[in-house]
């Protein structure tokens, strides 16, 4: 299923990203709180990581007050049928290092072959070391400034096709995977090929019109004020740790 939108969410996806103003960044600071994310104004909070028990996960979602508002306004220009599933957001470090450990499971599962520095290589493409402080100044999820998500049916909750799951950790997770020729070696149709090409272009150009830089590696991971999002625009990051900051 391809998602309905306007023609300016269809271009190709491109890294590049308009540094915001300083109008913009003040708003930013100035909307620092932390923010309970609710069931409302095309958002639908699913809280994957407390659903599967992972360990540190709190029963409510939450983020930076200004993320918060700016996905309610992405969601604002989805057509009617369509709203935002939002997968998780902060995150506490006990739940970082429970993910990094899921991860790094799941890659040596899926590579029996691999060296241990082979599988951990691959299981920081997809999940941030809790200790890595050379890589991140602030651990994405843990700023309040980092949000998992996709497009999904309003009537349904169905999640539309990306061409692969949330937290899929494998090459097609890529954003710009599906923007190269079809491959049929890869193991798409050429019609659900095209089909998760459009779909993440919606999505891609969707945040990053709201402000949002992504996660290059996985297609849905977004970022707006934490460090990964000042690495990608070149600026200075601006939220820290909101793990003192409970919503």
């Amino acid at each position: 299923m391809r998602i309905a939108a306007a023609d300016s969410l269809l271009v190709a996806i491109d890294f590049a990203y308009p540094t915001p103003d300083a109008r913009t960044l003040e708003r930013m600071r100035a909307e620092s709180q932390p923010c309970a994310l609710e069931r409302a104004d095309g958002l639908f909070p699913e809280n994957s990581y407390y659903r599967a028990g992972r360990k540190g996960c709190a029963a409510g979602m939450s983020a930076r007050a200004f993320v918060a508002r700016r996905l309610r306004e992405a969601a604002a220009r989805l057509a009617p049928e369509y709203g935002l599933l939002l997968f998780d957001a902060y995150r506490s470090r006990e739940t970082q290092a429970d993910l990094f450990q899921m991860v790094l499971d799941d890659v040596r599962a899926a590579h029996p072959d691999w060296d241990a520095a082979a599988v951990e290589r691959q299981a920081r493409l997809f999940a941030a070391h809790p200790d890595d402080t050379a890589r991140f100044a602030v651990l994405p999820h843990n700023s309040g400034g980092a949000i998992d998500l996709a497009i999904c049916r309003r009537d349904s909750g169905e999640i539309c096709d990306f061409g692969t799951g949330f937290d899929a950790a494998e090459p097609a997770s890529r954003t710009d995977f599906f923007e190269a020729p079809h491959d049929p070696a890869q193991g798409f149709s050429s019609e659900r090929w095209l089909t998760a090409r459009h779909n993440r272009r919606v999505l891609f150009n969707l945040m990053k019109q709201a402000g949002f830089s992504n996660y290059a590696e996985e297609w849905w991971h977004y970022d707006l004020g934490d460090c990964l999002w000042g690495q990608a625009l070149g600026v200075d990051w601006i939220y820290p740790s909101m793990e003192a900051e409970p919503a």
